[in-house]
């Protein structure tokens, strides 16, 4: 009896453990350093300089967050990263035809292949999220279905 008790307790634990690690970040939450690979295969990190974090999981948002950021003067910034979970595209589309369109971007893109690092992150249908944050901490959460809007955000 003791035995089946510490077992449905760990499976518990183990459940509720991982609910919590699925849940969509707020306003208010402390989120971890991301570290991705982009789409040159060099390493992407979401870090406490980072005050915008860009993201999409479909096309058109993608398209979105793509057509501000050619918009935007510095690409390059430390302050500005942008990710894409293209782990529902499928395979050889993506290796074969987005992830080498994606090298003719004037800007780094952090490809999460497995859907795992940006699981938590606030998405909705054909726009792009935008969180803003400091030292790490969401300051607000915003949805974009405007390329232009989202440019003068950014600036």
């Amino acid at each position: 009896m003791a035995s089946l008790l510490k077992s449905a307790f760990l499976c518990i634990g183990f459940l509720a453990s991982f609910a919590a690690a699925a849940q969509t970040i707020n306003v208010g939450s402390q989120l971890a350093e991301i570290k991705l690979e982009d789409q040159f295969e060099q390493s992407l990190s979401l870090t406490s300089e980072t005050q915008y974090l860009l993201f999409s999981r479909d096309m058109k948002g993608g398209e979105v967050v793509q057509l501000a950021l050619e918009q935007h003067e510095n690409n390059d910034a430390v302050d500005i990263i942008y990710l894409a979970d293209i782990s529902k595209m499928p395979g050889l589309i993506s290796r074969f035809i987005a992830v080498p369109r994606m090298k003719d971007y004037p800007f780094s893109v952090g490809l999460d292949r497995e859907g795992d690092a940006t699981s938590n992150l606030p998405s909705n249908k054909d726009v792009a999220t935008l969180v803003t944050l400091d030292n790490l901490t969401v300051k607000s959460i915003q949805f974009i279905d405007d390329a232009d809007a989202l440019a003068k955000l950014l600036r």
